[in-house]
């Protein structure tokens, strides 16, 4: 069969993917994403939607904002998080503007129906998985497991196993920059905030932290993560050990006494920022994960991801109008990318880094955070 053309090629239509195609909504060009799933679709992930994340859409079109505010009605209204360290003691940590938690199911498959209700020049591929793409100096070709795609540029948003980081930037996992992470739901948590996201830092698993996300409707996104170089070095069994919290510690053994655990414990990886990576070339940009834009000290991507997205359309506009796809044009992608964002994951990565094993530390910390304001109003850049 002859390859299907087309202006932009999307790999992966989470909110990276989808941030973009909105911002190319009145571009005119003609754009496909494809995606493995059909949605809606899960994505294990800790659900929480930061503030910035309508940010991003209120800059894209302030209507996509009030679409968000006025017809996603799964969604759960988060005014801060609740901080515990490893003594034991907790604050909480008002945010400037509330943020939300829903489920990747629900909040991604919004964003997918705006693109099909706001892009008029979008063709969807789902159940289309990315096997092999390369680019040249003509075009970009993209092989799929229901055919072939060229396009003038690609813009890959396909995740934390992305095919187009491993193969157009030649992408490997380092250990320093990722984080392991496991996440079950749960029901009849006693004891919890439905408007705090909880985080439990724990002595005896740092770099880390076990977390409590409620959803709404008495739904909990219950998780615990660790930085990978930790997991390696200390043989640490994610799953195992996040039983072994929920049933050993003091204070959340008892919470969760009657609660009901309604699916299986499910792993997944987060590739951080922190360091500075090829993830732009000849006809290519890398967004959100795929890029390694997670936060190192929260883990949450969905912000970031977005931000990304909206630049990569913004790139691709200049692309068209100047007709260069050049890896040396392109690179202005790269460099305002990471001027808006590098220094804040770089400062989360060596935070990170620095309170590692020293419970000691993040107990001083944390302490810190709860006494002054001024420290408060730096801290809540990472939330």
């Amino acid at each position: 069969m002859k390859p299907k053309h087309f202006d932009v090629l999307i790999a992966g239509a989470g909110p990276a993917g989808t941030a973009c195609a909105l911002a190319l909504k009145s571009s005119g060009l003609k754009i496909a994403i494809v995606d493995k799933a059909k949605f809606p679709r899960d994505k294990v992930c800790g659900d929480a939607i930061p503030t910035n994340a309508l940010r991003v859409l209120k800059n894209i079109d302030s209507n996509l904002a009030e679409d968000f505010k006025t017809y996603f009605n799964e969604k759960n209204t988060i005014r801060g998080s609740r901080l515990i360290s490893p003594s034991r003691n907790f604050f909480d940590l008002e945010f400037v503007n509330s943020g939300h938690a829903a489920t990747r199911l629900n909040f991604d498959n919004f964003l997918f129906q705006l693109v099909k209700k706001n892009v008029p020049s979008v063709s969807l591929f789902e159940n289309c998985e990315l096997k092999n793409v390369s680019t040249n100096d003509i075009c970009v070709t993209a092989e799929t497991t229901t055919g072939t795609f060229t396009a003038d540029v690609i813009v890959g948003c396909d995740g934390a196993h992305a095919t187009t980081a491993k193969q157009l930037s030649g992408f490997k996992v380092d250990k320093r920059f990722y984080i392991g992470a496991v996440r079950s739901y749960y029901k009849n948590i006693s004891d919890a905030d439905d408007e705090l996201l909880e985080l439990h830092f724990l002595k005896d698993y740092m770099p880390g932290y076990f977390w409590i996300f409620p959803l709404g409707n008495n739904l909990y996104n219950v998780g615990f993560g660790m930085a990978s170089d930790q997991v390696g070095i200390r043989k640490v069994n994610l799953r195992e050990s996040f039983h072994k919290i929920i049933a050993q510690d003091k204070i959340l053994n008892s919470r969760f006494k009657n609660a009901i655990k309604t699916d299986d414990t499910i792993g997944f990886g987060l590739p951080c920022g922190g360091r500075k990576l090829k993830i732009s070339g000849k006809r290519f940009m890398l967004c959100g994960d795929a890029a390694s834009l997670i936060n190192p000290a929260t883990g949450e991507g969905i912000g970031n991801a977005m931000i990304s997205g909206r630049l990569a359309a913004f790139q691709i506009i200049k692309c068209f109008a100047n007709k260069n796809f050049t890896a040396s044009f392109i690179k202005n992608y790269e460099v305002e990318l990471y001027g808006k964002l590098y220094k804040d994951l770089r400062i989360q990565h060596m935070l990170q880094k620095v309170a590692g094993n020293r419970p000691w530390l993040v107990n001083f910390a944390l302490n810190q955070v709860s006494k002054h304001e001024f420290i408060r109003e730096r801290v809540r850049k990472f939330f």
